[in-house]
C-alpha cells in the first residue's frame, strides 16, 4: 500500500502499539489450542478412565485458559479501539486544515466532506474486528501444523481448505476493490448534488427548478443502490460461500476422524479435538473475508488522505514579524484561481502608503475581484509579490496576517454562532469593547441591540433571517474588528440603502484618519469621492493608477460607462 508521505510520517507514533497487540495476538492464538487439547484428553484420559479428579482438574485448567483467552481478547479490542482513536485525534486536525485550504490551494475539490468520512472510515476499520482478523492471519499455520501432527491427513484436509479459502479471498478482492471505489465516488456525488439543492433552495423553489435537480439526484441514488446492491451480493455471496466450505470442511474432517478411528490409527479424542482445529484454522480466512470490504475502503481512504496530504502540505508558521503599519507593495503581479492553469490578472503594480484609500474600477470581469482575492492572499501570486511594509505575505502566519486584514468579499458568508461570534472572527476570549467598537464602526449597534437577544443572536450559515444589506454591514462590523491596517472591500455597497451608504462612508474615512489602507472595488462613481486613489482594470491588466486628483477629469467618463453598462444590463 503506497502513502503519502506526510500520512506515514503522522502515524508513524502508533507502530509501538502494534507490539503489545501482536503479542496479544500471539498469545491468544496460543490459549486456543487449550479447547482442542481439553477434549482431546476428556475423550482419551478422562471417559478410559473414568476419573473424576482427573475432570475436575482439567476442567479448573481450562476455566483458567478461558478466562486470560477473554481478558486478553478484551484489552486487544480496547487497544485497538483506542488505535483509531489516537488515529482519528493525530489526522483530525489535518484534516480540517486540508478541507480549508484545498481548494485555495489545489484547485475545487468535488466533494468537500469527503476527507472527513475517509477520517471516519479509517477510524471504524481500526476500532472494528477486521484488523484483528489480519493479524490473526498468521497463526492459521500454527493450527495446520498441530493437525499434522494428529494425522498427515487432517492436515493436508485442513490446509486443502486453507488454501480455498486464500483463493476465494483473493477472487473477492479482484471482484469487489473496483466496485468499493465506484460506490464511494458515486456517494460523494450524491452528497454533493444534496448540498447543492439545499444551498440552492431558494432559488430552485423560486424558480420551479426544483424537480429537475430531483431528478438528477434520484438517477444519481438509482445508480448508487444498483452498484451497492451488485457489491452486496458479491461480498454477500463470497461471505455465505465461505461460510458454507467451512462447515462442509468441519464436518470432513470429522468424518475423516472417524475413519482414522476405524482404521486404528487415531483415538476419539482426535476426532473432536480435530474437528475443534480445522474450525480454528479457517475462521480468520472466514473472518478476513467478511471484513474484506471494510478492509479495501480503509486502503483507499487512506491513499486519498495521503495524496491529499502531499498536494497540500502542513503549514510551518514562520519567524514573527511586527504587523505592518506603513505600506501595500503590488509588484508585477500575476495571479488566477488555484489549481487551474488560467491567469485572470498579469502584470500589476501599485503602491499605497497608509491612510490611502484606493478605488478599483472597470468593466464586469475585468480582473477587479481577482485582484482583490489576491492582495489578501486568498489567491496565489503565480508571479510577482505582494508586500506589507517590505515583507511577502507568506512571512505571516495566516491567523497573524488575518488579524492585519480586513476583508468584505462580494458573496457574504456568516457561521453559525452569535453575532457578537461572527463580528469578532469567534475569537474565544475577544473584548466586548472590541466588539461594540467595530458594529459602531459600521453604524449597526442601533440594529443590533433591536435583534432578539442582541449581540447574543443566533445566526445560521446564511445569516437566517438578516436581509443582504444587513449581511453586508454585519460583514463590514467583522472587517473592522480591531482596526486591521488593510481594508478590502468587495462592491461593499451593493446591498446598502442610504443609511448604509453614510455608514460605509464614515467607516472608510475612520480607517484612513487612524492610518489604514483601504481598497474599494466600486461600481458606484459616488465613492470615488472619498478615494485617493483610481486604479482602472481592463481585461485583467492595469490600464491606469493614479491620484482621485489627477483623474478628476475622468470621473464623469467612468460613471457615463457605468450607467451605459447597467443600462445594458
Amino acid at each position: 500500500m503506497t502513502l503519502g508521505k506526510e500520512l506515514k510520517q503522522a502515524l508513524r507514533p502508533l507502530r509501538p502499539a502494534l507490539v503489545p497487540i501482536v503479542l496479544i495476538s500471539a498469545v491468544l492464538n496460543v490459549l486456543m489450542l487449550g479447547g482442542s487439547f481439553f477434549m482431546l484428553l476428556v475423550y482419551d484420559e478422562v471417559l478410559p478412565s473414568r476419573s473424576v479428579p482427573t475432570l475436575i482438574g482439567l476442567l479448573g485448567i481450562i476455566i483458567v485458559v478461558y478466562l486470560f483467552l477473554g481478558g486478553l481478547d478484551y484489552i486487544r479490542s480496547r487497544i485497538m479501539v483506542q488505535l483509531g482513536t489516537l488515529a482519528s485525534s493525530r489526522l483530525s486536525k489535518r484534516v480540517l486544515d486540508l478541507v480549508s485550504r484545498y481548494e485555495l490551494s489545489v484547485g475545487p475539490l468535488r466533494n468537500a466532506s469527503q476527507p472527513i468520512r475517509d477520517l471516519d472510515q479509517i477510524r471504524s476499520f481500526l476500532s472494528s474486528a477486521g484488523p484483528l482478523a489480519f493479524l490473526d492471519l498468521p497463526w492459521v499455520l500454527l493450527f495446520l501444523g498441530v493437525l499434522f501432527l494428529f494425522h498427515w491427513s487432517l492436515g493436508l484436509l485442513a490446509l486443502f481448505g486453507v488454501i480455498t479459502l486464500v483463493i476465494l479471498m483473493i477472487a473477492t478482492d479482484r471482484m469487489t476493490s473496483r466496485r468499493v471505489r465506484e460506490v464511494a465516488e458515486l456517494s460523494a456525488s450524491r452528497y454533493t448534488a444534496a448540498e447543492n439543492i439545499r444551498r440552492g433552495s431558494e432559488t430552485l423553489q423560486a424558480m420551479g427548478m426544483m424537480r429537475n435537480q430531483e431528478r438528477g439526484w434520484l438517477e444519481l441514488e438509482r445508480d448508487n443502490t444498483v452498484l451497492s446492491d451488485k457489491l452486496a451480493r458479491t461480498s454477500g455471496g463470497m461471505t455465505s460461500l465461505t461460510k458454507g466450505l467451512r462447515m462442509f470442511l468441519q464436518s470432513l474432517v470429522l468424518a475423516l476422524g472417524a475413519y482414522l478411528v476405524i482404521q486404528g490409527e487415531a483415538t476419539g479424542g482426535i476426532i473432536i479435538a480435530g474437528s475443534i482445529l480445522s474450525a480454528r484454522a479457517l475462521a480468520p480466512i472466514e473472518q478476513t473475508i467478511a471484513q474484506w470490504k471494510s478492509a479495501v475502503s480503509s486502503v483507499q481512504a487512506l491513499r486519498r488522505l495521503g495524496g491529499m496530504f502531499d498536494q497540500v502540505p502542513e503549514r510551518t508558521d514562520p519567524t514573527p514579524l511586527p504587523l505592518p503599519t506603513e505600506k501595500l507593495e503590488v509588484i508585477s503581479l500575476v495571479s488566477g484561481p488555484p489549481g487551474m492553469k488560467k491567469v485572470t490578472i498579469g502584470n500589476i503594480s501599485f503602491s499605497l502608503q497608509k491612510g490611502d484609500a484606493l478605488a478599483v474600477v472597470g468593466r464586469s470581469g475585468s480582473g477587479k475581484s481577482s485582484l482583490v482575492r489576491a492582495i489578501c492572499g486568498i489567491w496565489p501570486a503565480l508571479q510577482g509579490h505582494i508586500r506589507l511594509d517590505g515583507a511577502t505575505l507568506d512571512q505571516w502566519a495566516p491567523e497573524t496576517l488575518g488579524s492585519t486584514i480586513g476583508y468584505v468579499p462580494q458573496s457574504i458568508d456568516m457561521f453559525p454562532g452569535t453575532v457578537a461570534q461572527n463580528i469578532s472572527r469567534f475569537e474565544p476570549d475577544a473584548a466586548m469593547e472590541d466588539i461594540l467598537a467595530a458594529a459602531r464602526e459600521a453604524g449597526l449597534h442601533d440594529f443590533i441591540v433591536r435583534l432578539d437577544g442582541g449581540y447574543d443572536h443566533m445566526l445560521g450559515p446564511q445569516g437566517g433571517t438578516l436581509s443582504a444589506g444587513q449581511m453586508q454591514r454585519l460583514a463590514l462590523a467583522r472587517a473592522l474588528y480591531k482596526n486591521p491596517f488593510l481594508l478590502v472591500l468587495d462592491e461593499p455597497n451593493s446591498n446598502l440603502d442610504a443609511d448604509g451608504e453614510r455608514a460605509l462612508v464614515a467607516a472608510i474615512e475612520g480607517a484612513r484618519a487612524r492610518g489604514a489602507i483601504v481598497i474599494v472595488v466600486a461600481h458606484r462613481p459616488s465613492i470615488l469621492t472619498y478615494m485617493s486613489h483610481v486604479l482602472v482594470m481592463n481585461a485583467g491588466r492595469l490600464e491606469r493608477f493614479s491620484t482621485t486628483e489627477e483623474s478628476q477629469f475622468n470621473v464623469r467618463k467612468i460613471s457615463a460607462n457605468e450607467k451605459q453598462l447597467r443600462g445594458q444590463a
